[in-house]
């Protein structure tokens, strides 16, 4: 350690310079929040990064999921027939005799869901909502049993929006008002 003012060498514990008499002024680190450093790193900047493609792709998710609904409720429709009647007898017994009636308005349920689902998490990615972050987690997670599509969406979210870090760095987003 040196004295400031002249530039003596000093002890480790001394208050005053011996040469100049000037008082040791001992500098302190700056205090600063536990995610400071995490915020500085280039590495949690990926929320602000990627959030406005990530909720775009929630969006178009969801039209896909749509359109995936739209066709299974037609193949449905087309294999079980109307109110449990099919065209398509199999040796004489018609194909939907009493459950598989069910299944349409099942399969056109959980479809909506879904796709409502990834439409708000879309939307709400997309206006950063405060909530958003935990939707889109959830989301993501169901999304990694839909094939490719799904999968992709699915770790890209995660990987996006997962970490302890990135949450911090989505609450402060989430908090700033927003532009018209």
């Amino acid at each position: 350690m040196t004295c400031s003012s002249c530039g003596s060498a000093l002890n480790s514990d001394a208050r005053f310079c011996t040469h100049c008499g000037a008082a040791v002024v001992f500098a302190t680190a700056p205090v600063r929040p536990i995610y400071q450093p995490y915020v500085q790193n280039k590495q949690c900047n990926r929320v602000a990064r990627h959030i406005q493609v990530l909720s775009l792709l929630w969006l178009a998710y969801a039209v896909s999921r749509f359109i995936k609904a739209v066709v299974g409720v037609l193949v449905v429709h087309g294999i079980f027939g109307v109110h449990g009647h099919s065209n398509w007898d199999f040796g004489g017994m018609p194909f939907a005799s009493g459950w598989e009636s069910a299944l349409l308005p099942a399969v056109l349920v959980t479809a909506m869901i879904s796709v409502a689902g990834a439409a708000l998490t879309g939307y709400a990615l997309l206006t950063r909502q405060p909530w958003a972050r935990v939707l889109a987690i959830v989301m993501g997670i169901f999304a990694l049993i839909h094939p490719i599509l799904g999968t992709a969406l699915g770790i890209y979210t995660l990987w996006v929006l997962a970490p302890a870090v990135c949450g911090v760095e989505y609450a402060a987003i989430a908090a700033q008002p927003q532009r018209a």
